[in-house]
This record gives C-alpha cells, structure tokens and sequence, in this order.
C-alpha cells in the first residue's frame, strides 16, 4: 500500500463520490442540480480532508501527536528518573544493578518500539 497524504485520500474518495451522485442526480428528482456537482465534490473533500480521522488512518500524523510516542518515552524515561532520583550503587547494592538492567531493557524495548512505528509506511492491521 502506497503512503498517501490525507488531500490525496479525500480528492481520491471525493472523485469517486462525484459520479455516483450524478448517476443519482441523472435519475430524476435529485436535489443538487448538475451544474453544482463539482462544488459539491470539491466540499465532500474538503469535509473528509479535515477529519482528524484520516490522519490515523492514513498514518501521517505528526510525530509528536501520536499517543504511542509519548506512551513508549514515557515508559523509557520512568525508571532512568527513578534511578536518578536517589538509587546510590552500594557494593552490596545488588537489587540496584538489577533495577538498572531492567530499566536498560524498557529503554531498548521503548526504542524498538519507536523505530518500527516511525518506520511504519501503514496503519496498524492493514496487511
């Protein structure tokens, strides 16, 4: 699957919308006259363009707006503050090497994480 902007995704949906609401004006008894049909198209895509929707649809949003972002950094920064906050390694501080083991691994998990997110080119589920 292509990566698509979302006007691209609206101008796409609102060409294909046009004809069939003028197969439907052509049958009689349509509200929109002909002559407004483009207008018309050209509103539909603007609608769909502007719902935040299509942004998660289309994975375009930026990074900074994603939720999984910000949930995955906040998982990598929790444990480095608690250690930065007043963990002393003691020599006989074992339980202290091991928090800091396990805050490597979110570390490592949050940034692979991360890297197949932004190097996503689809939404989540779409293959």
């Amino acid at each position: 699957m292509q990566e698509m902007e979302p006007s691209n995704i609206a101008a796409r949906l609102a060409g294909s919308l046009t004809p069939a609401i003028a197969a439907a004006a052509a049958r009689g008894g349509a509200i929109v006259p002909s002559a407004d049909l483009p207008a018309l198209g050209a509103a539909v895509a603007d609608a769909i363009a502007s719902d935040p929707a299509l942004n998660h649809v289309a994975n375009v949003e930026p990074w900074y707006r994603s939720r999984v972002t910000w949930g995955a950094i906040i998982a990598a920064l929790a444990p480095l503050i608690a250690l930065l906050a007043g963990h002393e390694l003691g020599a006989d501080e074992r339980s202290a090497l091991v928090d800091i083991a396990m805050a490597g691994g979110s570390i490592a998990g949050a940034l692979i994480a991360l890297h197949g997110r932004w190097v996503a080119k689809v939404p989540l589920g779409s293959r």
